[in-house]
């Protein structure tokens, strides 16, 4: 059970109607710590609305499923018939392959070699095509077999790659050289390079303290060379201005900026008073040919 059910945010545009479902996009992202989703709508190529919710995490697949059912018994039309889903799961269990040295047959020697394995689990794989690259994950049936049956045409797909998938897409024809992206979350970050329009590198870091979020950051610009006085680098995610976090990276890292919205999408005015950089995963998964 999760401690409530209210929504931690709820934005949604006066022109939504929850009985025109079939006309909208439902973009939802599902993990230990929360659930959240966007709703778009192509006919107006716009958001129309966000809403988050917390939990205080939850690292079983059955008890993660059954808080979603929790959430849709408030809030019963998310579980509507939705022209397009995108389900997206955040976790650490997956590794990423270069297509070149991909086998279709061997994927689960490579999630292996990376990562150990995941009971009532399968094996699922995002072609990452602007990345030239595969992502291989587990993926937990429990977890499958909720979203199949709320929403059978939904596509599921990790989050790492709409991270990678969108900044590869967002940065094209860009100069990207002294640059670093980082995705923070709650106890982790996704660290991300790129050179040439071309995916350079890419880890997730677990942390702890303020300290273990700048040690990570700077061992890793230590590795690829880049000088903490020089790089840019942007934050998306759960950081802000002021945080413990954000705090001790500018004590060592001068040009720190937080990623903009994606101007492929228009958005709605009640959209406008949120940090667009909490919802980079949501504003971009659209984009993303997964």
């Amino acid at each position: 059970m999760i401690a409530s059910v209210k929504p931690h945010i709820s934005r949604f545009d006066k022109a939504f109607k929850e009985d025109y479902s079939r006309n909208y996009h439902l973009t939802i992202r599902l993990s230990p710590d929360g659930f959240s989703f966007a709703v778009f709508s192509p006919e107006k190529n716009r958001y129309l609305g966000i809403e988050t919710y917390r939990f205080k995490q939850i690292d079983d697949e059955i008890k993660l499923a059954a808080a979603l059912d929790e959430i849709i018994m408030f809030r019963q039309w998310i579980a509507y018939p939705y022209h397009s889903v995108m389900a997206i799961v955040d976790h650490s269990f997956n590794a990423i392959v270069p297509a070149p040295l991909f086998e279709e047959k061997e994927k689960g020697s490579y999630l292996a070699f990376n990562q150990q394995f995941r009971d009532n689990s399968r094996i699922a794989t995002d072609h990452l095509k602007t990345a030239d690259a595969f992502n291989i994950y587990y993926l937990s049936n429990p977890f499958v077999e909720k979203i199949k049956d709320l929403w059978a045409n939904a596509r599921i797909v990790h989050q790492s790659s709409v991270l990678l998938e969108s900044l590869l897409i967002s940065n094209r024809n860009k100069s990207t050289v002294n640059t670093a992206f980082a995705h923070i979350g709650k106890d982790n970050f996704d660290f991300v390079v790129l050179k040439n329009e071309k995916l350079h590198f890419v880890n997730r870091f677990r942390y702890n303290t303020p300290e273990d979020f700048v040690y990570f950051i700077l061992f890793a610009l230590d590795q690829l060379r880049l000088n903490p006085e020089t790089v840019n680098l942007i934050f998306s995610g759960q950081i802000d201005n002021g945080s413990s976090i954000y705090d001790i990276a500018w004590k060592y890292i001068r040009n720190i900026s937080f990623a903009g919205r994606n101007s492929a999408f228009d958005y709605s005015y009640i959209l406008e008073e949120l940090p667009v950089h909490h919802y980079f995963i949501l504003y971009n998964a659209l984009q993303c040919e997964l």
